[in-house]
């Protein structure tokens, strides 16, 4: 199912104090951790409203002025994903430790919850945001890894043009959709957000040739999911390359081949509970999890539910 609801309205009779803490824990849970400064007033102002499609985290967000900062703690106590950016009105100036970019009316913007940096809020802005865990990029060609940060326009870029239209629009269609009609909807989605990154993926040098062979590799991982243990001296061997390579091209993404593993098992499991009526125990087995039990504590872990609420909240089949 989609969830539609609003978690912050003007209307609501609030202290500056619930209004402040309702702000945090909207960003925490739907964006990323950060330490949050704002520079003016709260009360009266500003807006949160959520529109998931499955595990994907669609908010629309109108903020005050305020400042943030990211830090390397937060980074560590957060699951990785990628985070879409696209504004309506007003601007934000964000700063990480390679480039400063500015979200504006006409830009895209891709971060992954791996960067850190700083961000202000001069003027209000209105925007909508998609949290993307790594789990649901994972089953899609992103040539490898996400950006730190990756600023489209979209005067300049097609692609960007129409993920930015489709994002747009599905709060228009997802309240008349199936379950199955919003599971494509998902996908679709996520086929354009690869499709952005793998467009716009800088390929040379010796960085080129550990990008390629990292997509190689993890093609491989997914033809063998269920085959039992991955290993890196499989992986090597198969691609006539070193572990220590391996271990190389899963590192120019700050990936480990643990981590990639894990992330498309997951994601193969979420895609049997919500096509296919298999028990939790045989999705356990097919993904290469020892158990049922140890299939649901890897899965509550990364999607907040167990598998067979998972199922119940969003399965159609």
């Amino acid at each position: 199912m989609t969830l539609s609801r609003s978690i912050l309205s003007p209307t609501e009779l609030l202290t500056a104090e619930e209004v402040d803490f309702r702000w945090r824990l909207a960003v925490r849970d739907r964006l990323a951790g950060m330490d949050l400064q704002p520079k003016g007033p709260l009360e009266g102002f500003g807006s949160v409203r959520e529109l998931d499609l499955g595990d994907l985290l669609i908010t629309d967000w109108v903020c005050p002025q305020v400042e943030g900062i990211r830090g390397s703690n937060f980074v560590r106590h957060d699951d990785d994903a990628l985070v879409l950016f696209t504004a309506h009105t007003g601007r934000q100036i964000i700063e990480t430790s390679d480039e400063t970019v500015i979200l504006q009316p006409g830009t895209l913007l891709l971060m992954s919850t791996r960067a850190t940096g700083r961000f202000v809020i001069p003027e209000h802005l209105s925007k909508r945001t998609v949290r993307v865990p790594m789990t649901a990029l994972s089953s899609f060609d992103t040539g490898g890894g996400l950006p730190g940060c990756l600023l489209l326009e979209t005067a300049q870029s097609p692609l960007a043009s129409l993920l930015q239209d489709f994002l747009m629009s599905t709060d228009r269609h997802v309240g008349r959709m199936s379950a199955a009609e919003i599971e494509g909807t998902r996908n679709a989605l996520l086929v354009l957000i690869a499709s952005a990154i793998r467009g716009n993926r800088p390929d040379s040098g010796d960085s080129g040739f550990l990008q390629l062979l990292r997509r190689q590799l993890e093609a491989w991982i997914v033809d063998h999911l269920t085959g039992g243990a991955i290993r890196v001296a499989d992986l090597a061997a198969a691609h006539n390359v070193a572990p220590r390579t391996v271990h190389r091209a899963f590192a120019s993404t700050e990936d480990t081949v643990q981590s990639v593993v894990r992330a498309h098992r997951l994601a193969a499991a979420r895609g049997d509970l919500v096509n296919t009526n298999l028990s939790v125990a045989a999705i356990a087995y097919r993904w290469g999890f020892c158990d049922a039990s140890h299939l649901g504590r890897e899965f509550r872990r990364k999607f907040s539910l167990s598998p067979s609420d998972y199922r119940e909240a969003h399965g159609f089949a």
